[in-house]
């Protein structure tokens, strides 16, 4: 005498995952893209935040800020380095010690930094976004 099979075994096995599985899975899979993506941002302004600071410390030329910042941003930089106007470059090299990034929408972040010059704790305010599949430091604010 044949088994019987329920009908929601047969429709799994012909047309593969049930739909509550397929659901998850590509719930999932968008929540890391999603992940990925501040993990990226993380990264960038981390990097970005120790490019601007050498280029304030005049470790670097401000050329090398090109790829990863907007033209304002390169332009403020270099008014800030001709007044001579960065914060504290009196106390010593800067040194990162915190970089946080804010989601704010899709393609967007809030970056918040503090950096240290001798005893003294100072920060850093910016904004990044995403386009064509790169970050670029699109607003910065040294405080």
């Amino acid at each position: 005498m044949p088994q019987r099979v329920p009908g929601s075994v047969r429709r799994r096995a012909a047309g593969g995952a049930p739909f509550g599985v397929r659901r998850a899975v590509s719930a999932a899979c968008a929540q890391g893209k999603q992940a990925e993506s501040v993990v990226e941002a993380q990264r960038f302004a981390e990097q970005s935040v120790r490019l601007v600071l050498e280029v304030v410390d005049r470790r670097r030329q401000p050329d090398q800020l090109r790829p990863v910042t907007d033209a304002r941003v390169l332009a403020s930089v270099r008014t800030m380095l001709t007044q001579d106007l960065a914060p504290g470059r009196s106390l010593g090299a800067a040194t990162v010690k915190h970089v946080r990034v804010t989601s704010t929408e899709q393609g967007g972040a809030e970056i918040f930094a503090s950096y240290q010059r001798g005893p003294r704790t100072f920060a850093i305010a910016g904004r990044i976004e995403l386009a064509k599949d790169r970050w670029r430091l699109v607003a910065l604010r040294l405080f």
